[in-house]
């Protein structure tokens, strides 16, 4: 009976017909042995992917191996499953979220672009569709992409030498007639003292009561955020402090039942830092494990519940938890 061994197959495979040397022999068989490796791991990660069957699994997929032997099939599936084309306004306004600009970064585009000649009819930090809509123009003059978001090197360009100063309130009334003005409902006011709370500003009790703790922590982020320090909000301030705890502004209706859902929840700081841990793992960045549902871990659960094609709230359900967790191996 004759007896082969790998080296001597692989050598005759490859017809080398001289005596080769001991090191080259095994680079040869190193090589041939990682491009092996490499497609059985491609085919398994593949594997998993269609069976979890979610937007996140085939994200995860194209991740690892980008150039993978299935990489058409993943994006057909994404495709399938309603994520957003790569490329797409939807896709650049989830890149743009992940960049975490900050108010006074928006600000200060808002006056270059304006400067450039792009008018934004506004800097109040908030990119409505004026803003949208010149920053369209300006990557068509450019020749970029037009979807009205920002790349990060569109940022840093629009950024550079530029020097934000926060808006001013020229209508003359004061500070308590301008909240007044925007009639806020009780359930709005809990909403926005959880996020101020998110946000590390402390106003005390969530009960829609602002007391002098929840005016000094509306001071506090107004100081923090360039804002003339009055301890009331305006329109423009109630929605800033909802992007930056990585919510929509508050309304009274599903994103307020959405936030209510989840502290019935009653999730233990344990519990809180070990799903922040199982975010990270499947690739959304909460920017800390420490167990407090800051503005990163807001904007992370967003990008999750977009991606698996739930109502992006910011905010977990007891399905939801259940769901991170069997996907991270539970």
């Amino acid at each position: 009976m004759r007896m082969f061994t790998l080296p001597l197959v692989l050598v005759a495979g490859l017809g080398m017909t001289a005596p080769a040397q001991a090191q080259d022999l095994e680079d040869v068989i190193g090589g041939l042995a990682q491009t092996l490796l490499q497609q059985e791991l491609d085919r398994n990660a593949w594997a998993a992917a269609q069976e979890a069957n979610t937007i996140t699994a085939y994200r995860n997929y194209l991740t690892r191996f980008p150039k993978g032997a299935y990489r058409a099939e993943a994006q057909r599936a994404l495709a399938r499953l309603g994520a957003p084309v790569e490329g797409s306004a939807a896709a650049a306004a989830q890149a743009e979220a992940r960049l975490g600009i900050t108010f006074a970064q928006r600000v200060a585009v808002q006056r270059e672009l304006t400067r450039l000649g792009y008018r934004t009819y506004g800097t109040d930090g908030v990119w409505g569709k004026n803003t949208r809509t010149a920053i369209a123009t300006w990557q068509r003059d450019r020749g970029d992409a037009v979807t009205g978001y920002v790349t990060e090197a569109q940022l840093k360009l629009l950024l550079r030498g530029a020097v934000a100063t926060p808006p001013t309130d020229d209508t003359g009334a004061s500070p308590a007639a301008v909240e007044a003005a925007l009639k806020l409902t009780r359930a709005q006011r809990v909403q926005i003292q959880r996020q101020l709370s998110d946000l590390r500003y402390d106003p005390g009790v969530a009960d829609g009561l602002w007391g002098s703790k929840t005016r000094a922590a509306i001071k506090a982020w107004q100081k923090a955020n360039r804002q003339r320090e009055t301890g009331y909000v305006t329109e423009a301030q109630v929605k800033l402090i909802a992007s930056q705890a990585g919510a929509s502004a508050p309304v009274p209706g599903a994103d307020s039942e959405a936030a209510l859902e989840e502290s019935l929840l009653d999730l233990t700081r344990t519990e809180k830092a070990d799903l922040q841990r199982r975010l990270t793992r499947l690739g959304y960045d909460t920017a800390r494990t420490d167990g407090v549902f800051g503005p990163g871990t807001r904007r992370a659960i967003r990008d999750w519940q977009a991606d698996e094609a739930e109502t992006a709230t910011g905010y977990l359900t007891a399905d939801q938890v259940r769901l991170i967790r069997v996907q991270t191996g539970g």
